[in-house]
């Protein structure tokens, strides 16, 4: 067994860094000829020198200490210069004082942090008492676990700030936002903040191109740059919409119009994981100018054709227009109507996650319902606010024959977006990047769409966002301060503990569709419809982790959530996978089928209305699910039967769930199986021999609670 520090070196290396410091200066008090290392000197401020913090650097026993002291020195006082004599000076002399000073400040901040790196970075000739193989092995360990400490990473940080820019002080210690470092914006964001303020950087925009966007951004005050990288944040409008067009008495005739369109519009209640109830709140304001062909009857064709059916027509008049097949054509019309629009313009959109008691507040008109990013403190848990500022562009299309319709409309729509999400306890996850969105609508029925209308639609829409992402702890001052900085600058804060645990980059890919069948009048919509969402979510966290959720939720009250890490290749790494199914509002002879699953043997527990039963699974319980009922076919339809399945001979029937399960090759099919949405109901039913069969319960856990 070695040693070190006169302890076993394992155990050494698993305890907390201040356990480790405790020890080491144990040890070293006992040796004779250890002598103590003399505190680093702090240089003096000028011209007024600086508060000495809680707990100087110097006497920080770990890296966490130091850097909660770093950030804990005052910042230099500027008061002085707004009085006489000094306020006197030339301005330029004035800001000469002032970034002195700061670079003063600056170079503490540095030389503390260098002086803890060099403090408590692993010295080789501490583990001289051991053979020379090991303590090399020792050696290089401490080493690699020191280099992955985050508080050592923002030591470094402090120091690579400071030279970076030694005059300014870093904005998420002023928590004013007044110092943004707009080349730190990514370019992306960069860009679309130039595009909303008149500025449109080439595709292909050469280096001195870039940085004259990125200085003139430098130039924008704080308060307008946030909202530029955060569009949406806060959205007021003025204006009036007009257009112009040629004469109604021509059969084709062209058209320009601006038109102001908002929408807000509330959902149902869903029921998620852990039995967790939203509603999802969107409201925009559109506005778009458009062009366009309208082909239809004029006013003199409808005319005509009513007068002809009232037999007021003179007889004349109806033999000239028949005699005449040209004019015959004018009087009459054309045989189709339609119109084809093309558009472009902007949407600014305000998308929020509430729960139900915050719905029936703003069902009611009651504001207050709205989630704060403001104060994200005050947002239930799970709450989330997405907003979006977009430019847009697309085509609509609609012909009309006789009775029946057709329409459709296309629209392609880019720009930034962020979102502010309230997590568990005082975590709140911020996120910042481009979104890109595509929507298509498609009609067909009889009657006129927007007047009077019968049919089928369907609304579709595709949306990816890559954005940078932190989890910020708010119960933190670091926090807090990231936190304004995030709402004062739109930028991402870097990962820093413990005011920023976590950061990184995320990519989501969401997809939505609703289907309608069922009566259009006017604004109107009376229909039986249905709608389901996807979602996939990629983050990659700066330490190198990578986690994937996969979501799917429908207006039949399904929800479905995988949740995994992924490795660097690309693999998903399954071993700690977790797989949820969620059914709302279920039956109760349902759900009594469920329960007795699960137990193992029949409930006589009395279930009274419907339920909302979620299951949870392992990627090993999936696995086991797939083995039972492999038993299961053979032992009630022989092990012929399960061969011919397994060598394609014969399909399985999706009414037996047994036999559909026994032929699943990996926990993605198992799962979707048990997710099944069109047979959920047979699905379930099957859950109960099966766990009979294998004399056990059903694998995985149930949790079940009154729906309503």
């Amino acid at each position: 067994m070695t040693q070190i520090y006169g302890v076993d070196s394992q155990l050494y290396h698993r305890l907390p860094p201040d356990d480790q410091a405790s020890i080491r200066n144990s040890w070293e008090q006992r040796q004779d000829d250890a002598p103590a290392a003399p505190a680093p000197q702090q240089p003096a401020a000028e011209p007024a020198p600086l508060a000495t913090p809680a707990v100087a650097p110097a006497s920080a026993s770990t890296p966490q200490e130091a850097v909660a002291a770093i950030h804990d020195m005052s910042l230099p006082d500027h008061s002085d210069l707004a009085r006489p004599p000094l306020r006197n000076l030339p301005p330029d002399d004035l800001q000469s004082i002032r970034e002195s000073r700061n670079t003063s400040f600056n170079e503490q901040r540095a030389e503390a942090a260098q002086a803890a790196l060099d403090r408590f970075e692993p010295q080789r000739s501490d583990y001289d008492a051991l053979p020379p193989a090991t303590a090399n092995f020792e050696y290089e360990q401490a080493r690699q676990h020191h280099a992955s400490s985050p508080y050592v990473q923002e030591l470094q940080r402090i120091v690579d700030e400071a030279a970076e820019s030694p005059a300014t002080i870093p904005g998420y210690l002023t928590a004013s936002g007044s110092n943004a470092d707009t080349n730190a914006i990514p370019l992306p964001q960069a860009r679309g903040a130039l595009s909303l303020l008149g500025i449109d950087l080439p595709a292909d925009a050469t280096p001195e191109q870039i940085a004259a966007g990125y200085e003139l951004l430098g130039t924008v005050p704080d308060d307008i740059l946030g909202p530029l990288l955060n569009p949406g944040f806060s959205v007021g409008y003025s204006g009036q919409a007009g257009g112009v067009g040629t004469t109604s008495w021509l059969p084709v005739r062209g058209e320009a119009q601006v038109t102001v369109e908002g929408e807000v519009e509330l959902s149902e209640v869903r029921t998620g994981v852990g039995f967790e109830q939203t509603q999802r709140l969107e409201a925009s304001v559109e506005i778009r100018g458009e062009v366009g062909v309208d082909l239809g009857r004029t006013p003199l064709q409808k005319l005509y054709k009513w007068a002809d059916r009232l037999n007021a027509l003179p007889d004349s008049v109806r033999s000239l227009a028949d005699g005449s097949p040209v004019l015959r054509q004018v009087m009459k019309g054309l045989p189709v109507s339609g119109s084809y629009h093309e558009f472009a313009g902007m949407r600014l959109d305000y998308e929020a996650i509430v729960t139900p008691q915050q719905g029936a507040q703003l069902g009611e008109g009651n504001l207050d319902g709205l989630p704060n990013p403001l104060d994200p403190l005050s947002m239930p848990t799970g709450s989330s606010v997405l907003m979006r500022g977009q430019s847009l562009q697309g085509s609509a299309f609609e012909a009309n024959w006789k009775a029946f319709t057709i329409g459709s409309e296309h629209t392609e729509l880019s720009g930034l977006g962020f979102s502010v999400t309230r997590q568990e306890g005082s975590i709140v996850q911020v996120a910042a990047g481009p979104v890109e969105t595509v929507e298509n609508d498609l009609f067909l029925g009889i009657g006129r769409q927007g007047v009077a209308a019968v049919g089928i639609g369907s609304e579709s829409s595709y949306e990816s966002r890559e954005m940078d992402v932190a989890r910020i702890d708010l119960s933190t001052a670091e926090g807090q301060a990231a936190y304004q900085q995030f709402l004062a600058t739109g930028k991402i804060p870097e990962w820093s503990p413990p005011g920023v645990p976590q950061s990184g980059t995320t990519q989501v890919f969401d997809a939505e569709h609703a289907s309608f069948a069922g009566i259009e009048l006017g604004g109107l919509k009376v229909a039986i419809d249905g709608d389901s969402q996807y979602t996939v979510t990629d983050t990659r966290w700066d330490d190198g982790s990578i986690d994937r959720q996969v979501t799917y939720t429908n207006s039949g009250g399904l929800t479905t959530d995988v949740r995994y890490q992924v490795g660097a290749d690309g693999t998903p790494d399954y071993d700690n996978a977790q797989w949820t199914v969620v059914r709302a509002d279920l039956h109760p002879a349902l759900a009594s089928y469920a329960e007795a699953a699960f137990d193992g043997a029949p409930s006589n527990r009395s279930i009274d209305g419907n339920q909302h039963v979620q299951m949870s699974f392992t990627t090993d319980d999936l696995m086991a699910i797939r083995d039972q009922a492999r038993v299961s076919v053979a032992g009630h339809q022989g092990q012929e039967k399960l061969d011919n399945l397994d060598a394609g001979i014969e399909t399985p029937w999706w009414a037996k769930t047994q036999e559909r399960l026994a032929v699943a090759k990996t926990p993605e099919e198992v799962f979707a199986i048990l997710a099944d949405d069109r047979h959920g109901g047979t699905v379930i039913e099957d859950m109960m021999p099966l766990a009979w069969d294998s004399g056990g319960p059903f694998p995985g856990q149930l949790r079940m609670q009154p729906a309503g």
